[in-house]
């Protein structure tokens, strides 16, 4: 700056070497004042606060652990009916599932027919979601909402089976997969 480096004019016609050095003195102390203020407001300026706002999203997530029967029965009894009920005297247990999610917007089932054992089904009726869904013999998507950041389910399955079906021991014919929404 200019001021820093100059002396403010001082009038010398009417002063004694006293006031002098006042007028001198107090010429200094305001330049220095000045320059203080000055580097002051700066150094402010660097210290300023403020808000900064900051945002982050985090993946939706759903995750599953499963336990399934190996094996699907279907007795002379149950192609007589038309349908097999699991679990049954044939079929001990169903489907155990614990489901763990962040998504608040819920997630959703997949149940998935083995290809192979589409053609024994009308149609499979899944029960222990809260409320009984009838799907396709293709299998379907079943959408739950969030309730808890983790849930246990008992499945219970009617398979509804077509009218030429023989009696036999088969692989169980459903993968479940679970998606976040």
């Amino acid at each position: 700056m200019e001021y820093a480096n100059q002396p403010a004019p001082v009038h010398h016609t009417h002063c004694s070497p006293t006031r002098e050095r006042r007028a001198r003195a107090a010429a200094g102390s305001v330049l220095a004042l000045l320059a203080l203020l000055t580097f002051s407001d700066t150094s402010g300026a660097r210290q300023a606060t403020g808000r900064l706002a900051v945002g982050t999203t985090v993946q939706a997530y759903a995750q599953m652990k499963a336990s399934n029967p190996t094996q699907f029965i279907v007795t002379n009894k149950d192609t007589n009916m038309g349908y097999v009920n699991v679990p049954n005297s044939s079929n001990l247990v169903g489907s155990q599932l614990v489901v763990t999610t962040n998504d608040r917007a819920g997630y959703s089932l997949l149940f998935q027919v083995a290809p192979a054992m589409q053609s024994m089904f009308v149609s499979i009726e899944v029960s222990g979601l809260g409320t009984s869904v009838v799907l396709p013999a293709t299998g379907g998507k079943v959408n739950l909402p969030y309730s808890a950041a983790s849930n246990s389910f008992t499945l219970t399955y009617r398979f509804t089976l077509v009218k030429k079906i023989k009696d036999g021991t088969f692989a169980w014919p459903l993968t479940i997969v679970v998606h976040p929404n």
